[in-house]
């Protein structure tokens, strides 16, 4: 992909490095400052030595973030995982379920209160 962002001028001293002339490219006459492709966090750090001018360094900083959008992991939808996770929730109580009633059933005479009336004779 190609990212562009606006730059009035390019500084001069900015001479951008030969390795990186395929990818970063400034046009004059659209004030654009491209750059093609995912630009490494070591790339920013050479461009960005090249010149102090604040408004060169904006627009590199604007170029990084959007090349970065390249290999950002993208947001999953809830499909399978979703489900997965309510099967898993549903099961899990049907087990607690299953457990409480097969041991409901089995206690002992020692777990049933027992209600014993007392009389008193006059």
């Amino acid at each position: 992909m190609e990212y562009s962002v606006s730059l009035a001028s390019l500084p001069e001293k900015v001479a951008i490095p030969d390795r990186l002339r395929e990818r970063m490219s400034f046009d004059a006459a659209k004030q654009k400052l491209t750059y093609r492709g995912f630009m490494t966090k070591c790339t920013y750090d050479e461009l960005a030595t090249l010149d102090d001018d604040a408004d060169y360094r904006r627009a590199l900083e604007q170029l990084f973030v959007l090349t970065s959008r390249e290999i950002a992991p993208q947001p999953h939808s809830r499909g399978l995982s979703g489900i997965l996770l309510v099967t898993a929730a549903l099961a899990l109580l049907a087990a607690a379920v299953f457990w409480a009633a097969t041991h409901s059933s089995q206690a002992g005479p020692r777990d049933q209160i027992s209600t014993a009336t007392v009389s008193a004779a006059s």
